[in-house]
């Protein structure tokens, strides 16, 4: 049987040979540290991705443009990535490999896993749409960008594929209670021959890899090679206006400067934990090798990617930057008025009938001589 797998190894699929954690001080302060690391990206993923969500539902100049649906999907995926890591780790570095028990307990011990592998597999697939819409949009001048039916569809799919690749978490992961009462959530493929589950684990992960990693990679890669290949050696036509078509030419390169960008992102982040996966299984004794907490970085530096993604959107898209500079001029400016006009009277000044200012009668003697001396 094998050892329960740590929250924070929800994807290593609980290795045999993973030490456990000592009560020494240094690895405390280090789990301390990792709860605080975890609070981090969880708050910048809920305000990036909340801001997104709201500029696109109440913009109508980003709403119309079905692009933006693309990157909201993102986000979805995104927020749902970092919470669900986020939340089950915290309570890893609290209260060790303790699950809780009962029916609420042994579905979340399904449930977790499942949604972060389909988080993961929707955030990239999602890339790769935006990277296909992006090269039909700029390369092929003669198709358009895709429709909202079809951005509708693409969506739905690939939550769709991403639901049906991590159904074997459902299957894999399920509760144990030991002798003394305390509930572990585990993986394993099989209790009956350790051989048969290895192997299953090995091809598992393997196939995790490529089609969430190295796949989807390599055709985003290749076809921002082709975008910008074409962007940076196309000459503009002879029969438009130059100014319009730089003007065009450039914001093309921005987005195409922001997308590079994200998928850089996504693939620096993702990197050192997916080697790590390899490890646990092809190489287990150079796995443990590695420090633990080197491990947990691993696994907080993948998730991560979630919380920098909405904002490298934000910088980079010219809509989604302005916007967000109209809602904090928005809610700095109810303090400037207040600065501005917020001299509290006096009680004095308050209570005292004679220093009220009282505006005469137009039609008044005293009103008329005012009018003339003003």
């Amino acid at each position: 049987m094998e050892e329960p797998s740590n929250f924070t190894q929800l994807e290593s699929h609980g290795e045999d040979d993973q030490p456990r954690p000592n009560n020494g001080t240094d690895l405390k302060v280090a789990k301390m540290i990792m709860i605080g690391l975890y609070v981090i990206i969880f708050l910048f993923s809920l305000v990036g991705n909340s801001l997104i969500f709201h500029l696109v539902r109440t913009r109508k100049s980003i709403r119309k443009n079905q692009f933006y649906w693309l990157i909201v999907n993102t986000a979805v995926a995104d927020l749902m990535d970092v919470v669900t890591a986020s939340a089950f780790s915290v309570a890893y570095f609290l209260y060790e490999e303790r699950w809780g028990l009962g029916a609420f307990g042994a579905s979340l011990c399904k449930i977790i896993p499942y949604l972060l592998v389909t988080s993961i597999c929707a955030a990239i697939w999602t890339l790769t749409v935006i990277a296909v819409d992006r090269y039909l949009v700029i390369v092929c001048l003669r198709r358009r960008a895709l429709s909202s039916r079809s951005v509708l569809c693409s969506i739905c799919a690939v939550w769709l594929c991403a639901a049906l690749v991590s159904i074997g978490q459902l299957y894999k992961f399920k509760m144990e209670i030991e002798d003394d009462g305390t509930a572990y959530c585990i993986d394993e493929w099989s209790d009956q021959s350790e051989e048969t589950s290895l192997l299953i684990y090995k091809t598992e992960m393997v196939t995790r890899v490529v089609i969430t990693y190295a796949i989807p990679l390599f055709v985003i890669a290749i076809l921002y090679f082709l975008i910008a290949r074409f962007l940076w050696k196309r000459k503009p036509p002879v029969s438009v206006n130059q100014h319009a078509y730089n003007n065009q030419i450039r914001k093309r390169k921005t987005v195409i400067k922001m997308l590079i960008t994200v998928v850089t992102v996504f693939a620096v982040c993702w990197f050192p934990v997916h080697v790590s996966h390899i490890m646990s299984k092809f190489h287990q004794d150079a796995y443990s090798d590695i420090p633990e907490v080197l491990r947990w970085l691993f696994f907080w530096l993948a998730h991560a990617n979630a919380a920098i993604h909405p904002w490298l959107f934000i910088a980079f898209s010219e809509h989604l930057r302005e916007g967000t500079k109209e809602i904090y001029r928005d809610m700095c400016k109810p303090n400037q008025l207040r600065l501005r006009h917020g001299s509290t009277p006096s009680l004095a000044t308050v209570n005292d009938p004679l220093s009220r200012s009282v505006t005469p009668p137009k039609g008044s003697v005293r009103g008329r001589a005012e009018r003339l001396l003003s």
